[in-house]
């Protein structure tokens, strides 16, 4: 089933590393029947995080894994989970 936002879509630009620039491009690619865009990606993406992660847990949850990804160790403690 498709679904269009709610409301007057707004955009953020972010910055990315290659790797996740690529995979989102490959789901993209791989994804023609369904003509999947980056962005629809992306919002699907975030979508699904701040489904499962209501306030205050998403800020708590978005705090946490900006300190591991900072500390350069956010990788490793997810393969882990």
């Amino acid at each position: 089933m498709v679904t269009k936002m709610e409301t007057k879509p707004k955009f953020v630009k972010a910055r990315v590393s290659n790797h996740i620039y690529e995979r989102i491009h490959e789901i993209a690619k791989q994804s023609k029947d369904l003509n999947l865009t980056a962005s629809e990606i992306v919002y699907v993406i975030l979508k699904a995080f701040f489904t499962l992660n209501k306030p205050p847990k998403d800020l708590e949850k978005i705090r946490h894994l900006a300190i591991l990804e900072r500390k350069g160790i956010l990788s490793k403690v997810l393969v882990e989970d």
